[in-house]
């Protein structure tokens, strides 16, 4: 039988569902109206009871949020063959995804406005390159969902925010020999030195080996193997780094703090990856050679590169020289 609950000052007609209670709001708290609604309810007691257990079961089989994110994070890594780093990244984003539409429960249930509360959300936490990067990943889950069928359709479209574009940031010769200045570890020396003729990512240099006067990289960002060029003179220092197995974050903290040191603000170790770039853009005048140098998985990315006047960077690096005899003075300077 249905009856009558008070919280927080209102009535609530009580149903029971296959044992378990159901609360239907009256809106009222004076006592006398709300038993008005509870006699009105308890001739339709059968049909509304009936309704609830539909909704009820048609809720089960959909797909809730927080499941659909549990499959997705399960299931994509080794379906595609993702670098464990990728997988965080994705996580990450979809993780915020549920933690910004709790108030939703199903897929299905998510209306077009609330991508404008997960950017908000997004935006209250994080720089706009990130909120990017966590829309990235909560694209590739709903597409992924979609794929599989686990959903019928996209809930919205995600659209990435606008920002503004940068030049990379990339480090001047006088620069760079500030910040060897200041590194007193013949180690880190040998590792800078290796990152910045080779152009590798942090990550590269582990996942890499010599073969003559190149380095093979064996698992890159974009899952090609590639093979760069090593100057001569720096082939000792390329076997060294091979030798030494520090960390990544250690080396680009290191890194980070010579140039503190040097008094060059704003540079991380990444900086020497878009100095090469550029170095190799004024050295061969090929966009396609240093997209496949780099790893790129389109010349478009590479193109970024290419924003630079060509007098600018002529200015800056052909004063100073690229070729093997400036490296080897650079080196044994």
């Amino acid at each position: 039988m249905a009856g009558l609950r008070k919280l927080r000052g209102k009535y609530y007609v009580r149903l029971w569902i296959d044992g378990k209670e159901k609360l239907l709001p009256t809106g009222t708290g004076d006592k006398p109206t709300a038993e008005k609604h509870l006699k009105r309810l308890e001739s339709q007691e059968i049909e509304i009871k009936q309704r609830i257990k539909t909704e009820i079961e048609s809720l089960r089989r959909r797909l809730t949020i927080q499941d659909g994110v549990k499959k997705f994070l399960k299931s994509v890594g080794t379906e595609r063959n993702l670098r464990r780093s990728t997988v965080y990244s994705y996580s990450l984003g979809v993780n915020d995804f549920y933690n910004a539409l709790k108030g939703y429960v199903c897929f299905d249930c998510l209306p077009k406005e609330s991508f404008a509360e997960l950017t908000r959300y997004l935006q209250n936490r994080y720089n706009k390159t990130t909120v990017n990067i966590r829309l990235r990943s909560i694209r590739a889950m709903l597409r992924w969902l979609l794929e599989k069928e686990l959903i019928d359709r996209l809930p919205f479209k995600v659209r990435q925010i606008k920002t503004d574009t940068r030049l990379p940031k990339y480090i001047k010769p006088d620069e760079m020999d500030q910040i060897y200045q200041h590194v007193i570890n013949d180690d880190l020396r040998a590792i800078f030195r290796v990152y910045e003729f080779t152009g590798m990512r942090l990550g590269e240099l582990a996942n890499s080996e010599r073969d003559g006067e190149f380095i093979v990289i064996r698992q890159s960002k974009s899952r090609r193997e590639r093979i760069v060029p090593i100057p001569f003179d720096l082939i000792a220092d390329y076997d060294r780094a091979k030798d030494l197995h520090y960390s990544g974050s250690w080396i680009s903290h290191q890194f980070s703090r010579a140039c503190r040191l040097a008094g060059v603000t704003g540079k991380t170790l990444h900086a020497l990856r878009h100095t090469f770039a550029l170095r190799k853009l004024i050295e061969t005048n090929n966009i396609s050679l240093v997209k496949e140098l780099l790893g790129h998985s389109s010349v478009i990315v590479t193109e970024i590169y290419t924003k630079f006047p060509t007098a600018y960077l002529g200015q800056i690096f052909k004063e100073r020289g690229i070729n093997q005899a400036a490296i080897y003075d650079r080196i044994n300077a």
